[in-house]
This record gives structure tokens, sequence and C-alpha cells, in this order.
């Protein structure tokens, strides 16, 4: 039986960099490579004290009671698999998460599997609180500040080792604003929604007050940034009540200073405007710009659909259950970092209907 390290943890993610692309170019042989890296990564991992938290298809998690323990099984994973079809990206990132029967909870694991993922297949990446756990022998390259795509506050990351890579896969470009938390649940929404974000060019989530509309969209916009080079931009209409000054609300997010339509002509950007039910008068203008601007898109949050020429619209549920329950401990353990969840906390959220901004 795994015993899994508590306190201090340092947290390691690892996946493959391209896996659809390479399971095209091997084809049968892909499951026979599949097999033969997650031998080499276990035997590199279980040589440091790693203890295997999850293995999700070609991904792994892995929490190691020491940060160099952590470093130096990422370093042991790379050696082996140098020179073979997998390109193995690792993040590793050293907090102090909830431990549960199933595993870790808590925003160090978010954090751990968002750091991997802004890196390329080759690259070790870590976080600033592992860093400060490691010797001074370890050959460590400052990257900068970078904000990942949980939203949440920039981070400053460092590689392992000298090689070159490209930029990291971070958000840029963006107005997207900072998040206290990262998201809780939602990834069949985020799958199903990320997929009609990129085959249409108007969404709007629509659903009742409350039910994450915006915190959704936000992490959707978050996700997509690598599809739209020209940037992406939020625009909150919360606070208008005028119909008229949405136009004048999109060119200030966008940083058009005279003709909205000819500032943005045909680059590849996403609008993502939030609260439009507040102004839904202003339809007719998200018309305009989808003529206009032939390589922009829209999402849209509202509580009422847009009613204009083709609009896709996908509904927001309150949350299930289980990931209520989720959301209604963390947020208690963030104030109470010895919360307990006892059997009230599921009928609480059902007499909350769900809904994340209640709970």
């Amino acid at each position: 039986m795994r015993i899994l390290p508590s306190g201090t943890v340092t947290l390691l993610f690892t996946d493959i960099e391209g896996s659809t692309r390479l399971l095209h170019e091997l084809g049968e042989r892909y499951a026979e490579v599949l097999a033969e890296h997650r031998r080499l990564l276990r035997e590199a991992f279980a040589r440091h004290g790693g203890v295997e938290v999850d293995t999700q298809g070609d991904a792994f998690f892995v929490a190691f009671a020491r940060a160099t323990d952590a470093v130096s099984a990422a370093r042991d994973a790379q050696q082996a698999l140098a020179g073979g079809p997998v390109r193995v990206r690792i993040g590793i990132h050293t907090g102090e998460p909830g431990v549960t029967e199933e595993g870790y909870v808590g925003t160090d694991v978010h954090r751990a599997a968002r750091i991997m993922g802004a890196g390329h297949g080759g690259q070790i990446l870590v976080s600033e609180t592992t860093r400060q756990l490691l010797d001074t022998k370890t050959e460590l390259c400052e990257l900068g500040d970078h904000r990942l795509k949980d939203l949440t506050a920039p981070q400053r990351l460092y590689q392992v080792g000298g090689e070159d890579f490209p930029p990291l896969q971070t958000l840029y470009r963006t107005n997207l604003p900072i998040q206290p938390t990262p998201l809780v649940g939602r990834k069949r929404e985020l799958h199903e929604a990320g997929a009609l974000i990129g085959s249409h060019r108007l969404l709007t989530l629509t659903g009742p007050g409350g039910s994450g509309k915006t915190r959704l969209a936000l992490q959707i916009a978050a996700e997509a940034v690598e599809q739209f080079p020209d940037g992406v931009f939020w625009v909150p209409l919360q606070a208008l009540r005028d119909s008229a000054l949405v136009e004048r609300a999109i060119a200030a997010s966008v940083g058009s200073d005279d003709g909205l339509i000819e500032h943005v002509t045909n680059k590849r950007l996403l609008v993502l405007l939030d609260n439009f039910e507040q102004v839904i008068e202003a339809a007719p203008v998200v018309s305009s710009l989808l003529v206009g601007t032939p390589n922009a898109k829209f999402l849209v949050t509202s509580r009422e659909p847009l009613l204009v020429e083709s609009e896709q619209r996908y509904p927001v549920d309150p949350l299930p259950e289980d990931d209520a329950a989720v959301l209604f401990v963390e947020r208690a353990r963030a104030v109470a970092p010895g919360f307990q969840p006892a059997a009230a906390v599921q009928e609480i959220c059902r007499r909350l209907d769900g809904l994340p901004l209640a709970i």
C-alpha cells in the first residue's frame, strides 16, 4: 500500500509532447513505445523515492518528500528518454497540498500541473518554492515571471539545465484578469466549449446568475491563447447600462484609439464579452464586428442569447454535487486550513443548487 508524503511535498507532473502526432507516426508501435516510456520513468522516480500518485494516459503525477530528489528523478527521466521518439515535459512545484484517500488536493496540485503545461518536450521547469529548497550545485536558468493558464498571479519559473527551448507556453498579449484560485471542475465544459470556439466565430455561454459563466469563459479563453496570436481580450460589461458604449468598451480593451474594425481588420484575436445581458440591445454591434473582422472570434457570457446570425449557444449548468463539494472545501480551507468536510457539506451545496457564486 502506497504512503503519500505529507506536510511540505514536492509534486512532479509529466506529459508527452505531441502525443497525437506521435501516435499517427508510429502507428501500431505506439503502444510498445508508450510502455517503454512508462517503464523508464517509473524506474527513475522509484530510484529517488518518488511515490506515484496518479497516471492518466501518457501523463504521470508523482510526489517526493524532498525537492532535490524530485529534480534528480526528473533529470534521470530525461536522460533515459534522450535520443528516443518520446519527448516529455516535466513540471515541479513544492507546497503543502491536502491529503485525501484519493490523493492530493489544493492549489499546489493545480500549480504543478500548470507549470508542466508551460514547458516543452525535454524541458524541466521548477517553481520558486522548489528552487528555494535546492542546493547551489543544481544548474538553473531563471526564466522570469510568467502567467500560467490557471489565471493566478504571475509565477517565477526556472529551467533545470542550460539547453535552449522555445518561449514558454504561458499567457501573453492578454488582459484576462488574475483569479484568486484555479477553476474547480468543469472539465467536460472546457472540452466541449473549447471545441466550439475552435469551430465557431461567436459562442455564447448562457445560464442563470451565479452559475459560473464568467469563470468558465475566462478559463476557455486562457486555454485558447495559442490559437490567437494577436491576443485574447476581456471586455467587462457588468457596469454598463448604455448599449451605445459597448463598442467603445471593446475598443479600449483591444487597444484601438480610432476605428475598431479598422484596428482589428484581419487580426486573429479572441474577444470575451462578459455579462452581455446588461447591454443586450448592443447585439447588432457584435454582428457588425463579425462581418468586418473575418479572423476575429467572440466569446460571450449572458443570461440570455444575443439572437444574432451564426451565434452558437452553450448552456452552463450548476456544478455537479462532487465538484460543488470540492469547491466548498477549497474555499473553506482558504480561511480555515484545518477544515474537515462533514456530511453537511453536500447538503449545503444541494440547497444552494450547486451555484458556484452562492457556494
